[in-house]
């Protein structure tokens, strides 16, 4: 299963990328995540179903530095070969 995320509210700036990053990590879940220019946060989930499913559940949620109003959830069609899960640093 492969699902494309973004995630709305108070996401940036509250560790929120690495906390997605090592809940991915304990699910086996590859992918990677980064910050986008709008103020949100977006995905690339990749793995098991149900880890995903979970993992989109706790991303509703969020750390509780965080306050997320919207996740927004697509799935992702094209190929994804990366054994990893990857926080992407932007420069913005």
């Amino acid at each position: 299963m492969k699902k494309h995320i973004v995630i709305s509210g108070k996401v940036q700036g509250v560790g929120f990328r690495y906390w997605l990053y090592q809940a991915a990590k304990q699910r086996n879940i590859d992918g990677w995540v980064r910050n986008k220019i709008s103020g949100e946060v977006e995905a690339l989930l990749v793995g098991n179903d149900a880890e995903i499913n979970k993992l989109i559940k706790l991303c509703e949620k969020g750390p509780a530095t965080s306050e997320v109003t919207k996740v927004k959830v697509q799935s992702y069609q094209k190929e994804y070969l990366r054994k990893s899960f990857d926080i992407i640093n932007n420069d913005i």
